[in-house]
């Protein structure tokens, strides 16, 4: 089935989430330089056509990613977004202000877990017991009849990724892989799963299940860096397709 020619748009983001992503992006692009003070409620209102409650929304987003200091009778100030910000940022720099899927961010979130993911499966190899193992295979064997169903199939890739994480016996990986994991999950929202064949193939994580078992490190990461670099080709060709207006082939998922 083909994809749709329609940009890939977020799933029900408000519209302080959206006013929050343009606020982040003008603030990574250095159009309020850190320290300076942002616009009032009430000018930012009338700039961006929304509510004072919606910028007020928007301003708590940001507050609690660290990316402004609200202060009480002066003013909202801003901070250097790439010294102050964490990977929750990226949630919001997927989409862009017109709420459509930004190439250039899934390209960068694709090249960090080409290389971060290999020495993600090389530690929960070397660390995994056995209780983690079977919950894996568990996991993965529910996958397959899940396929048809997009919130169950993400529930259960999800449940994967996060024994393989907690495999690693790492606090800092853990939380790093799984804020990844709730990233690519959102993606697949973007893109109905029943227009496309899997990213990756079921037999591929077996084989791949079966390296942490063996506590084969250097075969698990290797597994893990073939299948990075295939999605990462894939999805540039998605990109690719979209960007260009033309009829995708059949197996691009994400």
């Amino acid at each position: 089935m083909a994809l749709q020619r329609e940009p890939m748009k977020s799933p029900g983001r408000t519209a302080s989430q959206r006013l929050a992503t343009t606020l982040i992006r003008q603030l990574l692009d250095d159009r309020h330089p850190p320290g300076g003070r942002l616009p009032t409620e009430r000018e930012m209102a009338n700039q961006y056509q929304v509510s004072r409650h919606v910028v007020r929304e928007s301003l708590k987003h940001l507050e609690a990613l660290g990316m402004i200091e609200i202060k009480q009778g002066s003013g909202v100030y801003t901070k250097d977004v790439l010294q102050h910000g964490g990977m929750e940022l990226f949630e919001y720099l997927l989409f862009n202000d017109a709420d459509r899927l930004d190439g250039g961010a899934l390209r960068d979130l694709l090249v960090f877990c080409r290389l971060f993911v290999p020495n993600v499966l090389r530690l929960a190899a070397q660390n995994r017991t056995s209780e983690q193992l079977n919950e894996m295979r568990a996991a993965l064997a529910e996958r397959p009849s899940m396929m048809a169903d997009t919130p169950s199939f993400i529930k259960a890739n999800l449940r994967l990724l996060r024994v393989i994480s907690q495999a690693t016996d790492n606090m800092i990986y853990q939380l790093i892989f799984n804020n990844v994991g709730r990233i690519l999950a959102r993606l697949r929202t973007v893109v109905p799963l029943d227009q496309f064949a899997p990213l990756i193939e079921q037999h591929d994580l077996e084989e791949l299940v079966r390296a942490i078992e063996a506590r084969d490190a250097e075969l698990a990461g290797l597994l893990a860096q073939r299948l990075a670099e295939h999605s990462q080709g894939v999805v540039h060709q998605l990109i690719a397709t979209l960007s260009n207006n033309e009829e995708p082939a059949p197996q691009i998922t994400l």
